[in-house]
Formats: C-alpha cells, sequence, structure tokens
C-alpha cells in the first residue's frame, strides 16, 4: 500500500480589502494527513483528535469532494484512504477546509504521478470547498496548495499568481462562526469613493508586499468595505478590540477570510502583548477558541513522509 504523509496548513483569505481574489499562508497552525492508495474502489475518510463534527461521508467533506472531482476528470478508479489528524480549528475562517481539498490533491498527484500543474491543482481542489461554503472557491485551497501569497486572477479558466511574502508576524483569534455563511449579506452596492479606495488598498497590498513593508501591509489590509461591515457586525467586542490592538502598536487588523475568526500584522516585540489584548478581548465570547501567535508562510502542503 503507497502512502504519503503532508501537512496542510492554515490559511487567511481576502485579507482585507481582497474580497475572494487575495489568501496568504500561515506557518502554524497545521493539520497533518495521511493518504493512502488501497485495494478497493472505495474511498474512505477517517478523522482523529478533535473531529470536531466533520463528516466521514465522502460527499459531504471538503477532500472527498476534491477527490471525486480528480477522478471523474482523469477517469481514475481507485482505493484511497484519507486520514486527517486535525490540529486546526475548524468553521472560524481559517481555511482548515481548503487545507484538506488542498492535502488530498497535491498527495494524490505525488501518489498517482500526475503531474498536474499548480492551476490543474488549485482548479480540482477548489471544488471540494463546495462541501463547506456551497460555492468552488479558489482562494483558499490557492494559498494552501502555493504557500505565501496568492491572487486570483482569473476564474476562467483559473489563473493564480503567487507572491513570496516577507516574514510577517501574524496573530490569529481563532473564533467559530455563530451562523453558518454572511456571505449572502454582503452587497456590492458601496459607492464610487469607497470603490475607488478600497482598489486602491488592494494595489497597496501587492505593492508592500514587493518593498517588504509591514507598516504599509497592515494599513492596506485594515479597511474593507464590502465584507468587513457585515461579518464584524456578529462578531461581539470586534470594533473594540480592533482599536486596542492598532492603539497597541499592531500595523493592521481585520477577519480571517469568513470569520468570525480575526487576525493582525504585528512586529515580534510585541506580538504577546497584543495576543493578550485580544485574548481579553474575545475570551468571553462563546464561540472564540483560542489565541495563535505565528508568522506568514511560502510554504504550502508539504511533504514530510
Amino acid at each position: 500500500m503507497k502512502s504519503i504523509k503532508l501537512h496542510a496548513p492554515a490559511t487567511t483569505a481576502n485579507v482585507g480589502p481582497g474580497y475572494d481574489i487575495f489568501a496568504m499562508a500561515h506557518h502554524e497552525p497545521y493539520d497533518e494527513i495521511t493518504i493512502s492508495l488501497t485495494n478497493s474502489k472505495d474511498i474512505k475518510i477517517e478523522i482523529y483528535g478533535d473531529s470536531q463534527n466533520i463528516p466521514v461521508n465522502v460527499t459531504d467533506n471538503t477532500a472527498g469532494l476534491a477527490i471525486l472531482e480528480l477522478f471523474k476528470r482523469k477517469n481514475i478508479q481507485q482505493g484511497v484512504l484519507f486520514q486527517l489528524y486535525k490540529n486546526m480549528p475548524s468553521g472560524g475562517g481559517l481555511g482548515t477546509t481548503g487545507a484538506s481539498a488542498a492535502a488530498a490533491i497535491v498527495g494524490l498527484n505525488k501518489l498517482l504521478d500526475l503531474s498536474l500543474s499548480d492551476n490543474e491543482m488549485v482548479d480540482i481542489a477548489r471544488y471540494g470547498e463546495v462541501a463547506s461554503g456551497g460555492s468552488p472557491h479558489a482562494d483558499n485551497v490557492a494559498a494552501a496548495i502555493l504557500g505565501g501569497f496568492v491572487l486570483v486572477k482569473n476564474y476562467h479558466p483559473i489563473d493564480v499568481v503567487k507572491l513570496d511574502l516577507p516574514e510577517f508576524h501574524i496573530v490569529l483569534a481563532a473564533i467559530r462562526k455563530s451562523q453558518r455563511s454572511t456571505r449572502g449579506f454582503i452587497t456590492y452596492e458601496i459607492g464610487q469613493e469607497k470603490l475607488k479606495e478600497q482598489m486602491a488598498r488592494c494595489a497597496s497590498v501587492i505593492h508592500a508586499i514587493h518593498t517588504k513593508d509591514v507598516k504599509e501591509f497592515g494599513r492596506a489590509i485594515s479597511v474593507d468595505y464590502i465584507a468587513e461591515p457585515v461579518r464584524s457586525a456578529v462578531i461581539p467586542e470586534y470594533t473594540e478590540v480592533k482599536l486596542k490592538v492598532l492603539e497597541a502598536g499592531a500595523h493592521g487588523f481585520n477577519i480571517s477570510g469568513g470569520g468570525s475568526s480575526v487576525f493582525c500584522v504585528c512586529d515580534a516585540n510585541n506580538q504577546n502583548q497584543i495576543a493578550e489584548i485580544m485574548h481579553q478581548g474575545f475570551q468571553n465570547n462563546p464561540n472564540f477558541v483560542k489565541v495563535i501567535q505565528t508568522k506568514t508562510s511560502n510554504q504550502g502542503v508539504k511533504i514530510v513522509g
């Protein structure tokens, strides 16, 4: 039985103003995955650790749907055992569902010697996201597969660009959603002036990465007129904590992906202080999980054995 072991990282999508087109990978946390080829014709999913009620039915699981999409496109019949060792909190906008789908495709690409391109892997893995978010969005799976900072340039066909990220220090407050999705409440009618600022901030994010300017990066990601107003409304104490974190010297603060987790960009010397502010600010939220201190990473899904 051929097997492969992988680490799949947490990711933050949107990254402030880049709604559905930006995402970045984190150094930690990550899930551990083992994928094995079996002699059966079945796809089996097993989850270890804190399973968090993640479905193991193939058609309800992000990795399962991604594998089905791969096998359909490539006309493959193969038994697979997908074993997920859960380290990351799910259901909070940290890209954990995308991480599973990404690991499934990266692992099977290697095991089956398929020689898929990066864009092909992203395009296939994104169909796993239908199980969690209802649509095959590509931002999280792209960041999980490629690492670094990704820009989804086009969907038809999928065209993703990876930029290497400087080492920016990150604090994540992992908070699970109080409802499945807020996407249906988001409006794109933000007005001409806000639209122009949103576009300018997207450009500033890219410029800050090229110039390795953490302060510009932070300023650029701190305002979003599309998703932040809707998603912050269902995160108790969001505005107050954001203000305190920025006053403490963080360079930027916003919602991670679809929420309700949040992230900030800061320097190493005040990362502990900011983590404590975020813990104190969100600890009474019944959906709060924990605060995680991490940094950006240019490593996506990693083969470890």
